[in-house]
């Protein structure tokens, strides 16, 4: 038995020091992933000695897109497709995120962070009236925003948004990144597998999974810094204060994927119950990102909410 268990351990190791040392490195520079990745309507800005991304095209009002947790702009082309002949969109990429850096802080406080570079960005654009969409952590972004801002803020829009239990969600989403073995596992950056299991935990519908995204996840995650950067942010203690939400004044569109295996469904009557002047709309066939998944019905929904 004693020899079992040695044999197992030592396999185990093996394959460790494989994944660390001798396989292919997947780590992408910022310039290859921008000469691969940047569209016609990027753009790219300076801030505290970094560099972020965020793409901006159409005309009309203004809707602010902001994507979750390993996310980026991305996880909008379909919406913004649908929105963009109408609206001017502005798709960000978060810092440590798609093709945008995180500050290099000694103390890493990403809400803090994000909450100062969404001023910064719409500062910036001067955006003096815009709607907001966030997905997942991008949600919480995109409500804490609202309530700091009311006098610019016309509307949000949550999809599948973070803010309660978030211990919970964390255990779900991120809890294999908290650990300093796993950051040193993947200095030769993410396997391709991990990013297709991500896509199969965030669709409710596997056959809609579009591999050249799931490609385009993988390589932003490999972007150099990128993983080091999620890596303090899952280590950080976010904790929201969704009491804020009780004093939102905007209307809110709240939109969940009643088979979301990241934040489930019972958390949209959460928001719906805080958020006083709410809709709430639950898709029966979609995970954890409608803006994909359902994109049609987003398109039409949304539409009916700013009529309202």
């Amino acid at each position: 038995m004693k020899k079992i268990i040695f044999f197992v351990i030592a396999a185990l190791l093996a394959v460790f020091v494989f994944v660390v040392y001798f396989r292919p490195k997947q780590i992408i520079s910022s310039d290859e992933i921008k000469a691969k990745y940047a569209l016609p309507t990027s753009h790219f800005v300076k801030w505290h000695n970094t560099e972020l991304h965020y793409t901006d095209e159409g005309t009309g009002m203004p809707i602010v897109m902001i994507h979750g947790f390993g996310g980026s702009h991305r996880n909008f082309n379909k919406i913004n497709e649908l929105l963009k002949d109408s609206f001017r969109v502005v798709r960000i990429d978060l810092p440590g995120f798609g093709m945008s850096d995180m500050p290099e802080r000694e103390n890493i406080n990403p809400p803090a962070i994000y909450r100062e570079y969404m001023k910064f960005i719409t500062d910036s654009l001067k955006l003096d009236s815009f709607y907001l969409m966030g997905n997942s952590m991008g949600g919480w972004v995109a409500w804490q925003m609202a309530v700091e801002n009311p006098e610019k803020v016309k509307g949000i829009v949550l999809l599948g948004s973070a803010g309660y239990e978030m211990d919970k969600i964390k255990a779900k989403a991120v809890n294999w990144l908290r650990y300093p073995f796993v950051l040193t596992a993947l200095e030769r950056g993410m396997p391709m597998s991990a990013s297709e299991d991500a896509a199969i935990r965030c669709w409710a519908i596997d056959s809609l999974i579009d591999p050249v995204e799931v490609q385009a996840n993988n390589d932003f995650w490999n972007r150099e810094g990128n993983l080091q950067a999620a890596f303090k942010i899952a280590n950080f203690d976010l904790v929201p204060d969704t009491a804020a939400l009780l004093a939102l004044n905007c209307p809110a569109l709240i939109v969940w994927g009643k088979g979301d295996e990241i934040v489930p469904a019972y958390h949209a009557e959460k928001f719906h119950r805080d958020i006083k002047n709410s809709t709430l709309i639950v898709y029966d066939t979609c995970g954890h990102v409608p803006q994909v998944e359902n994109a049609e019905e987003l398109h039409k929904d949304f539409l009916k909410f700013i009529k309202k």
